[in-house]
């Protein structure tokens, strides 16, 4: 079994999470395995609670001991969006293989800078979408690429959170333009961009954009008796045209106090339709014409042996995989185009075309007009 040796910088929430990925990829795949090598965080203690959890050997405040391991093959980045660029460069430049957060970076620039340098090292690279590696989502694309749900119609996505409906949360990085760039949009739209491109299979070309800032201050995370101004989104409404005249929706909050963590997209054919919602990350809703109309209505297609990667972690249908399992199925993504010099469909070229549409997004905000993609 080929191993490859893993760099962690940014030990924090995602940093854990592609942690954990990388774990269960050790229960599942059997052709190439992850090597906990070392972990950077700015946190000492966070970067040693990494260490003891997973098992990295070795600990550092400091990314660059991370890019200069010798041993280091992979590089997994899940630092703020303002370091991403530099840190990303400078793996690519030492031969290192990338992982990265998306958005890639708070501009388009550095992001198209990220491509170059990687495309001229030749290193294998992977923007973190994952969940266009879920099962259900993998079988609402082969439904719309088999025809079963007709010509396409409409895409309706929306992705809210809670982690800032509390207007007492403090202000942290997310938060501020310099260190994030946009706030809900950048977090969370750019999923939503992610499972449109995979399923539908057109681009988007064009979009309307309004957002909000619904509370312009909160306590500064260094210092709670004192308030600082918010200049990120919070909540954001997108309309967008395909490369087909068609239309569809997008909306994102991370102020949803009702809903924690809820990722929902709705896929309208001229046949049939699907639904598709992260609470139930196993199912995907179906809709057919082709049945007596007396018959017709959604129904619920459970988790599947058949599906995807499903198999992997479960021997049986409706048992049902986790976020966690997905994550795993992202990260042997990489880990085996590394081994067998493979190629990743979400890698950094992916990612640099949805932060173009990010960036339009972004634009049209703030100029109130639509704005062509191609204007990027």
């Amino acid at each position: 079994m080929k191993e490859v040796k893993i760099g962690l910088v940014g030990a924090n929430w995602m940093g854990s999470y592609h942690s954990i990925g990388m774990t269960n990829v050790r229960q599942a795949f059997e052709d190439v395995a992850p090597v906990f090598e070392i972990v950077a965080d700015v946190n000492e203690e966070a970067a040693n609670k990494a260490a003891r959890r997973f098992g990295y050997k070795r600990v550092t405040t400091d990314w660059h001991e991370v890019i200069a391991d010798p041993d280091v093959e992979l590089v997994i980045i899940a630092t703020p969006n303002f370091t991403h660029a530099e840190i990303v460069e400078a793996a690519a430049a030492a031969g290192k293989h990338i992982l990265c957060e998306k958005p890639m970076s708070n501009n388009v620039a550095d992001s198209a800078a990220m491509v170059q340098t990687v495309n001229d090292a030749g290193v294998k690279s992977l923007v973190d979408f994952v969940y266009t590696k879920c099962p259900a989502n993998i079988l609402a694309k082969e439904m719309m690429d088999s025809g079963k749900l007709g010509d396409f119609v409409t895409f309706r996505g929306e992705f809210d959170c809670s982690y800032c409906a509390d207007p007492a949360t403090p202000a942290t990085w997310r938060q501020k333009a310099a260190t994030a760039g946009t706030g809900a949009l950048g977090d969370l739209t750019s999923h939503i961009i992610s499972l449109s491109d995979m399923i539908v299979g057109k681009k988007i070309v064009e979009v309307f954009a309004s957002w909000d800032t619904v509370y312009p201050t909160r306590p500064d995370a260094k210092d709670p008796s004192k308030e600082v101004d918010i200049d990120t989104d919070d909540q954001i409404y997108v309309i967008m045209k395909y490369e087909d005249g068609r239309i569809g929706s997008m909306s994102s909050s991370r102020v949803s106090v009702a809903r924690p963590d809820s990722l929902y997209y709705e896929i309208q054919g001229s046949k049939g339709a699907v639904k598709f919602e992260l609470s139930h990350i196993n199912d995907l809703i179906y809709y057919s014409n082709d049945c007596d109309p007396k018959e017709r209505g959604y129904k619920t297609i459970k988790g599947n042996t058949r599906n995807g990667d499903y198999a992997r972690f479960c021997g049986t249908d409706e048992l049902g995989i986790s976020y966690g399992d997905v994550l795993a199925v992202q990260a042997h993504d990489i880990l085996s185009a590394i081994a067998e010099d493979g190629k990743v469909d979400i890698d950094i070229n992916y990612g640099y075309e949805v932060d173009r549409i990010l960036a339009a997004i972004e634009t049209s905000a703030k100029e109130h007009r639509w704005v062509s993609v191609d204007e990027i």
